[in-house]
């Protein structure tokens, strides 16, 4: 039987070897875990590496103003429009469009508060006019200034929306909104017709075929306001 005997010098000599393979194993463990939780950090917190970005599809910036701008909201609240140009708007930002779109439901409120408004003085501008028609002449005066408080209360509820910042979203389909604008179109055209048609009437001749003209005008004009009221409010 074979006996092997291990010298004190020997054994210290594995020690110190044994030793010395632990702390290197130990380092490049501990340097690989130190080298890979920052990256994983960043990636959680920055997003991919670079390296990575070049396989991944961009992310598609996010749109803040609709595609379908009409002209007058492109001048007006466009990135480059006049109100932001002249300091009105803040530069285009999420955080600006958020407090954009709480104007722009105000302003719409407030638009269609004006449209009643506009809807009762234009009745009484009606009713007053069929009277002089019938040959009251006494409620001239009164027709006249129902007249007047319709064109102004018309003009600023019309600037309400004209002026408001556009949604985010604007969909092509057909909607009471569509219809609510297409009879805008109907109303203002008989808010320009009527007032002239009533100025070439004489003061007397109330019979005339202006002044039928006239009257059909301020009918269809009451009619078309109304209905566009109704389609957006029921």
């Amino acid at each position: 039987m074979v006996s092997f005997h291990v010298s004190n010098r020997e054994h210290m000599n594995y020690s110190v070897v044994a030793f010395i393979l632990i702390i290197f194993v130990a380092q490049n463990v501990f340097a690989q875990e130190y080298t890979y939780i920052p990256d994983l950090k960043n990636q959680l917190i920055y997003g991919p590496l670079q390296l990575q970005d070049d396989s991944l599809p961009p992310i598609p910036k996010r749109r803040l103003l609709p595609e379908n701008m009409s002209f007058m909201e492109k001048d007006l609240w466009g990135e480059d429009g006049v109100f932001r140009t002249m300091g009105l708007a803040a530069p285009l930002t999420p955080e600006s469009r958020k407090r954009e779109l709480t104007l722009r439901r105000t302003m719409l409120t407030a638009h269609q508060i004006g449209g009643f408004v506009t809807l009762s003085s234009m009745i009484m501008a009606v009713y007053f006019g069929q009277q002089v028609i019938d040959g009251k002449y006494g409620y001239r005066r009164n027709h006249s200034l129902f007249v007047t408080t319709t064109i102004i209360s018309y003009s600023a509820t019309g600037l309400l929306a004209v002026l408001s910042p556009p949604p985010v979203i604007r969909r092509n389909e057909i909607s009471t909104t569509t219809i609510h604008k297409t009879l805008a179109w109907v109303h203002f055209a008989g808010m320009v017709l009527t007032p002239i048609l009533g100025m070439s009437i004489g003061r007397h001749a109330t019979t005339s075929q202006i002044a039928h003209f006239h009257q059909a005008s301020g009918y269809i004009t009451t009619a078309a306001l109304a209905a566009s009221l109704l389609v957006v409010t029921f």
